[in-house]
């Protein structure tokens, strides 16, 4: 399939529209990059799946034609550069196939990356001397210019199962879009989750709705009243096409929206950091990391995030810091910092995507991280 070949996705990237010559052979520098450190066959190893879906997360990074999607990968690759020669960084390499732990070691990745670019040096898993069923932190920090040393656990946060369910959904969407071809692109929005029969019926719609959209060089609409509105185009016809539709509908243009769902965020936040503490040992600063994307949007803003995670913090004195990180996509999203008391938040944007970072101190921990060590956690979170 030629999906799953590196090779295909990086001449796809001369057909790609709304991206810079630069962006373009930056991306074509970082597939390339992947393909030598994770190897020729890493993107076959990601779907084991028959019928292919594309539920790994990278492979629905390269699913999506949206420059977005490349820039993410272009990310992703240069975090790996930083982090070459770090201990044990093989041990996550090798996994990073695995789409159950793919989220949390692209996590790993990210904070790891950011902390050796600022000077630390990093050791992944084992990150301790393995004996007595020694709990193992994912990484181990040291500071060269202060001899500090400190530990950092790393969670995302878990979807409940409405939102699995989303996920699932989408998925085999994407199978039905791109199993034909891989010349289409979609935009659409979900009222709700459909049940399994009605699913079906709107598959074999998005099929047919696929076929015509190539054959005709046309936007083709499937809907189904109370539950999806979506088109389908031709991924060169996409500016003139799609992106008009979308526009009249307040949707992004690539991939779906929705539905609305009520979560409690902050209480799975709490029993994050109740579960990762376990791993850390007792005697060091440490810090814990939650990806937590739509925490400060569905939790009732920051303040509030602050008040209901922080009791969460304090509980546990061998915790000195806990980073609430999440991401997402709006061109609207302005750089942003602000404090409540000791803790710290801030808004930037990355290559037009906005990264939220909620810093909680705990000022009842034994062991804290001096100014300067906290100084390079705040240039980048």
């Amino acid at each position: 399939m030629q999906f799953l070949e590196w090779s295909h996705h990086i001449e796809c990237l001369e057909h790609m529209s709304g991206f810079e010559a630069h962006e373009k052979h930056q991306a074509k520098e970082a597939l390339l990059y992947l393909q030598n450190v994770l190897g020729d066959d890493f993107l076959r190893r990601c779907s084991t799946e028959s019928p292919f879906v594309a539920r790994h997360p990278m492979l629905r990074w390269l699913a999506n034609y949206a420059p977005s999607s490349r820039r993410s990968m272009t990310r992703f690759a240069n975090q790996l550069r930083i982090l070459k020669g770090s201990q044990n960084l093989g041990n996550v390499l090798g996994r990073l196939y695995d789409v159950t732990q793919f989220d949390h070691d692209a996590l790993l990745i990210k904070a790891a990356s950011r902390l050796v670019e600022v000077g630390l040096r990093a050791r992944f898993e084992p990150t301790m001397d393995v004996k007595n069923n020694q709990k193992q932190p994912d990484l181990k920090l040291e500071d060269p210019l202060t001899g500090e040393t400190l530990f950092l656990e790393v969670t995302t946060q878990t979807t409940s199962q409405k939102e699995r369910e989303v996920t699932d959904t989408n998925s085999e969407v994407f199978g039905a879009v791109f199993g034909p071809s891989y010349e289409l692109c979609l935009s659409g929005r979900w009222h709700q989750t459909p049940s399994q029969q009605v699913l079906g019926e709107i598959l074999e719609k998005i099929k047919r709705a696929g076929v015509n959209a190539l054959g005709d060089r046309t936007l083709v609409e499937v809907e189904e009243e109370g539950i999806l509105e979506m088109a389908l185009c031709h991924r060169d016809d996409k500016e003139s096409l799609l992106d008009p539709w979308s526009a009249k509908r307040g949707l992004s243009g690539c991939g779906f929206v929705g539905p609305v769902m009520i979560s409690n965020d902050t209480v799975r936040i709490k029993r994050k950091i109740r579960n990762e503490q376990a791993q850390l040992p007792r005697d060091n600063a440490n810090v814990i990391v939650i990806q937590a994307p739509d925490a400060f949007l569905r939790a009732g803003g920051v303040r509030r995030v602050i008040s209901e995670v922080e009791e969460g913090v304090l509980e546990y004195d061998h915790v000195h810091l806990v980073i609430v990180h999440g991401e997402y996509i709006d061109s609207r999203a302005v750089p942003f910092t602000g404090h409540e008391r000791e803790h710290r938040y801030t808004r930037k944007i990355v290559d037009g995507t906005a990264e939220n970072d909620l810093l909680l101190f705990n000022r009842h921990s034994l062991t804290k991280l001096s100014d300067g060590l906290l100084a390079k956690f705040q240039r980048f979170f």
